[in-house]
């Protein structure tokens, strides 16, 4: 009987930095305006600046999505949080206590407590239709690709950002793409797997944010 990886998508969970100092967990508020009526905004969603901020100077952030489709741009880093204080937490919306993201109908202004340090690297499940992720990848770049409750209904259970690494498009050398490819997450319950040859597998992969707008993007070799 052939492994089969466990399908637990959660979008980029934090697990270590490329920087010698120890993994802090500090980062930064920013604001999601009501404006924003595409997107719903999970723990785990990956993040871009907008451009200017609100009444309290906070920067603008949106949905990052994949570098060849609107919207475009250098990510900012991922949500741990969200909620509707601007001063920093709770981190939860006090009208609507069972919600912990911010819906596409925005009543108000949420803000999101941000990861984003260019040096930190998460994991990520692989998605999509083409052909699975391999060994002789890594090191590649690829894009993330949205799950469909980010523009529409969130499963009933869901609490974190169902995004991933996606195999749709192979990874490749561009420069533009969301992440690099670190490695496959070294874990017993983790594999490549080559049948089937498509549709992701549910690997796992341990990527650095690249098209990052706190550092260049790298053209992989």
């Amino acid at each position: 009987m052939a492994f089969v990886n466990p399908n637990k998508l959660t979008g980029l969970s934090l697990v270590t930095s490329l920087a010698s100092a120890p993994v802090s967990g500090r980062g930064r508020i920013y604001a999601i305006p009501t404006g924003d009526a595409t997107y719903n905004y999970f723990p785990n969603d990956l993040v871009q600046f907008v451009g200017g901020g609100d009444a309290y100077g906070l920067p603008t952030v949106q949905m990052n999505a994949a570098g060849g489709s609107a919207p475009t741009g250098t990510a900012a880093g991922v949500i741990q949080a969200v909620g509707t204080n601007a001063q920093g937490g709770p981190y939860i919306n006090p009208n609507t206590l069972a919600s912990l993201y911010a819906p596409i109908a925005k009543t108000v202004v949420y803000y999101c407590y941000v990861l984003d340090d260019p040096m930190l690297l998460w994991e990520i499940q692989e998605v999509g239709t083409g052909t699975n992720i391999a060994a002789a990848q890594m090191g590649l770049n690829a894009n993330l690709l949205l799950d469909a409750t980010a523009t529409g209904t969130p499963l009933a259970t869901q609490v974190y950002s169902r995004t991933g690494i996606t195999d749709t498009a192979a990874p490749t050398t561009t420069s533009t793409l969301n992440f690099q490819i670190i490695s496959l997450a070294q874990r017993p319950d983790n594999h490549f797997v080559t049948t089937p040859a498509t549709g992701g597998g549910y690997q796992k992969f341990w990527v650095r944010i690249n098209n990052h707008a706190y550092s260049t993007g790298v053209q992989a070799t």
